[in-house]
């Protein structure tokens, strides 16, 4: 549990730090500064929708959201392991962490900051309907947590089960 509140708690500073770097540095909406051509540009935005900006304005529906999604993942906690289910665990960590991320900016200021952008994705989500998107170390972090916690269900639980299972075959009855 204390690995988890380890990376819950950087997730947080790390998200907030870069924040409020990107909004001290960056005037508001100015076009995009270019670190890595074709791969990372920063800008800083207000974003008060939520992923490619939908659903602008409805603060109470991310609040309310947000609290649904923390009891969840609250529960979820609740089942971390680090020696038996490491990747299940890091990734419950990385829900909360960015989740809670982006909710002290809704808190604090009404709106999410978002400043990093990956034009490599623009041709994918054009094609989709998608305009250009920012977005921050919180957005990242569950995108992570959700890419590791599809491994652990669709791959390793499965062999957690199995493993368990032989290990219960093999304990001999009393």
């Amino acid at each position: 549990m204390l690995i988890s509140l380890g990376i819950i708690i950087l997730a947080i500073v790390i998200d907030q730090v870069t924040k409020l770097i990107a909004s001290s540095s960056i005037p508001l909406n100015s076009p995009d500064i270019v670190w890595i051509p074709h791969l990372l540009e920063f800008s800083y935005h207000h974003n008060d929708g939520m992923s490619f900006g939908l659903l602008e304005g409805q603060q109470v529906l991310f609040m309310i959201a947000t609290i649904i999604a923390l009891l969840m993942f609250g529960y979820l906690f609740l089942d971390t392991d680090y020696k038996s289910k490491k990747v299940y665990s890091v990734s419950i960590a990385l829900f909360i962490g960015g989740t809670l991320g982006n909710a002290i900016d809704r808190s604090l200021y009404g709106y999410v900051i978002d400043f990093m952008h990956f034009p490599f994705l623009d041709g994918v989500l054009n094609a989709v309907g998608l305009s250009n998107f920012y977005n921050n170390f919180a957005d990242m972090f569950l995108s992570a947590a959700i890419v590791l916690f599809a491994i652990d269900v669709f791959f390793l639980e499965g062999k957690r089960k199995k493993k368990e299972s032989l290990k219960h075959a093999e304990t001999p009855e009393n």
